[in-house]
């Protein structure tokens, strides 16, 4: 990895640049976003098969705060076909917490907290710097 994947790395959940390339990074407004997109590694059950690349799928995904902005990561999901299956398959790669769009280790954190605050960032919030009016 070179210093620059692995300065990255530190940034993102485990093992994320096995299966992603970092495209854009930016930062808007209160968010930094990133944007991943997966690399044409077909899932192994289908490494011997014809696989065609079909396009992608976007999900986002709210992480933690980074330099006291919003963390938004931005997966772009490839999809293939292959000959003699129905319809397309995909990585089973787990990018969120099950039943919300939170990276798993920033749900996991905001869970401990309390959880049922409906501001995702809860707590840090006060991460956020305000502008002064």
């Amino acid at each position: 990895m070179t210093p620059v994947e692995e300065a990255c790395s530190l940034f993102l959940p485990n093992g994320t640049l096995a299966h992603f390339d970092i495209t854009t990074a930016e930062t808007v407004g209160d968010e930094v976003r990133i944007t991943l997109t997966e690399k044409d590694m077909p899932p192994q059950a289908y490494e011997k098969e014809r696989c065609v690349p079909k396009g992608f799928k976007t999900i986002l995904v709210s992480d933690f705060p980074i330099r006291g902005k919003r963390g938004v990561l931005i997966y772009k999901r490839r999809y293939w076909h292959v000959d003699g299956v129905e319809g397309y398959v995909a990585n089973d790669l787990p990018l969120v917490a099950s039943g919300t769009k939170l990276e798993q280790d920033f749900a996991e954190v905001l869970k401990k907290r309390g959880g049922g605050d409906p501001d995702f960032l809860g707590e840090y919030r006060a991460l956020i710097p305000h502008t002064a009016e």
